[in-house]
Formats: structure tokens, C-alpha cells, sequence
């Protein structure tokens, strides 16, 4: 039983410390250009970044409050090229997909009733990388009182 205590927190402070790691990879100052995108909304004050290789994809649940205008905003270094994203309901239905409005970086909607959705990035597919391509990708929320 002890060893099973041991194997569960090892294998807990590794993934704490790869999830560090990943977002110390990404300066505050990427973190500051991203925020300063939201406007005309006002940050939610969470920050989701993550250091993406081309081709990965990486996902955040989030909720949202009824009565409210919102904006996601998925900030990407230029490193990456065709970032898109799609959101989904709790259900797996696509209620929104960058790649059907131009590859666009913000989607902006009113929530009716609270709810959680999934917002999926997909870290693109650079045209002269050899799939070797690296940056950090924040997904924001931003809202304000309708």
C-alpha cells in the first residue's frame, strides 16, 4: 500500500512540475501582449497558456454565466501558423469553428443559461517547417455585463 501512496504522488509532482515547466516556457510578457487583445472585453483574470509543436492540439474547459457577452480569444505566437480552434458543448457539438470564419483568433457570443464549454486549439501545420515548429498558445476569456 505504501508503494501504491509513492507511485500516486510521483507520478502527481511530475505532472505538476511538466505543467510548470511548459508554462514557465512562455514569458508573462506573451502573457501581457495577449491580455491587451481582449479589449473591448474585460479579462477574466485566467490565464491558459501552453507551450504547442505544430500539429498538437490542447484543450480548456471553461464556464461561462448566463447574461453575459463573451469573447475567447486564442493568442498565438508566429511561430505557429494555422492556429485555429473549435468549441464545443458538454455534448461533443460544435458550436464554433475558427477554421468555417476565416481562421479568426476571437469568437464573441452571449451566454443564455451558465454553462461549460470546450474550447480545442489545433497548433496548425507550418508550409516550410519540418513539423519541428514551437510557440506559445493562451486561450482568454473576456466579458462584459450586457
Amino acid at each position: 500500500m505504501r508503494r501504491f501512496y509513492i507511485a500516486i504522488t510521483a507520478a502527481v509532482l511530475l505532472f505538476a512540475s511538466a505543467g510548470e515547466l511548459a508554462y514557465a516556457q512562455c514569458s508573462k510578457n506573451w502573457s501581457r501582449k495577449c491580455i491587451t487583445k481582449v479589449s473591448p472585453f474585460t479579462h477574466n483574470g485566467q490565464m491558459n497558456t501552453v507551450q504547442m509543436r505544430e500539429g498538437q492540439k490542447t484543450e480548456a474547459v471553461l464556464t461561462f454565466n448566463s447574461g453575459q457577452d463573451y469573447r475567447i480569444l486564442v493568442c498565438a505566437e508566429e511561430t505557429l501558423e494555422n492556429v485555429s480552434f473549435v468549441v464545443y458543448d458538454m455534448k461533443g457539438r460544435i458550436v464554433f469553428d475558427s477554421k468555417t470564419k476565416n481562421n479568426t483568433d476571437v469568437w464573441d457570443f452571449k451566454v443564455k443559461t451558465t454553462t461549460q464549454l470546450k474550447v480545442v486549439v489545433d497548433g496548425g501545420r507550418n508550409e516550410n517547417s519540418k513539423g519541428n515548429a514551437t510557440g506559445c498558445v493562451s486561450i482568454l476569456v473576456g466579458f462584459k455585463s450586457s
